[in-house]
Parts: structure tokens; C-alpha cells; sequence
């Protein structure tokens, strides 16, 4: 099993309490919440790590995390990373999260934004909602387009 800093993420031989790197004593990582302990998995090198930790943030419906998950959000490339940071800033919710979907509307991957249109029904606002779905309709992908027909149906006939 490999270890890692906490702090840096450098490799820790075996079970060693100090950081060699940044000289963090290791049983300090103790003493942080779990959300902290989240927030700073963000940055890890090992993306399944990444992937749980954006998870586990919109499980808890962790609204200090929505500034971190944006900032991820525009320096990643990965489509799945994005496509869980969009699922969990639209279970946590708020104007921040909200924008970022509509700036993801305009991401390369289809997949991201496909996410995006299944993940805009969370919001309350079903005018900007509905705005945006019809921007999606326009979509070069069909799976968007498709998905953002659906959905709009739904909500229109929610409202009905």
C-alpha cells in the first residue's frame, strides 16, 4: 500500500509520521474535519481519489466546496471529472453552482454537457432553466440535443 502526505501528497515511505518533502507531521491531518480532509483530496494526485472526494462533497451537500469543485471544474480536462463536479455543485446547489452549468454548456465534451442538461432540472428557477435547455437544443451533439428535448418536455409538462 502506498502513503501519501496529506499536505503535498509526496510519497511517504511505509507508515514514517513526517513529511520529508514538506516536514508536516502526518498525525495533524487527524485534527481536520472531514469536509477539510475532502476539500484537500481535490488537489491529489491519484484521480479515483479526485473523483470520490467531488462525490462525497455533493453527498454532503457541502456548500464551502462550491468555490474548490468550480476551480477543478476549469483546470481539469478530464470529461468524467468535470461530468462529477457538475453532478455535485447541482446536488449542493446555489447562484455559483448555477453558473457554473451554464458555463459548462459550452464545454468540449459532450458527455460533460449532457450531464450539464440532466443536472440544470435540480435548480428552482425554470425560466433561466428552460433558457438553457433551449440553448441545448441547438447542441451539435444529438445525445444533447436529445437529452435537452426530454428534459424540457418534462419540465413543461410538470408545469402543465
Amino acid at each position: 500500500m502506498i502513503f501519501y502526505c496529506p499536505n503535498c501528497w509526496s510519497e511517504l515511505p511505509g507508515r514514517q509520521r513526517l513529511c520529508v518533502r514538506c516536514h508536516l507531521e502526518v498525525s495533524s491531518w487527524d485534527e481536520k474535519t472531514f469536509t477539510a480532509k475532502l476539500l484537500q483530496s481535490l488537489s491529489h494526485p491519484e484521480p479515483m481519489t479526485q473523483l470520490r472526494a467531488v462525490y462525497l462533497l455533493g453527498e454532503k451537500k457541502a456548500t464551502q466546496a462550491v468555490g474548490a469543485l468550480v476551480e477543478l471544474f476549469r483546470r481539469t480536462s478530464n470529461p468524467f471529472l468535470k461530468s462529477e463536479v457538475v453532478e455535485a455543485v447541482a446536488k449542493i446547489g446555489g447562484d455559483s453552482a448555477f453558473s457554473l452549468l451554464i458555463e459548462a454548456l459550452q464545454d468540449p465534451s459532450f458527455i460533460v454537457r449532457g450531464e450539464v442538461v440532466n443536472a440544470l432540472t435540480k435548480f428552482p428557477e425554470r425560466g433561466a432553466v428552460e433558457r438553457a435547455l433551449e440553448r441545448a437544443l441547438k447542441d451539435p451533439s444529438f445525445y444533447v440535443r436529445e437529452t435537452a428535448k426530454q428534459t424540457l418536455e418534462g419540465l413543461r409538462s410538470m408545469s402543465e
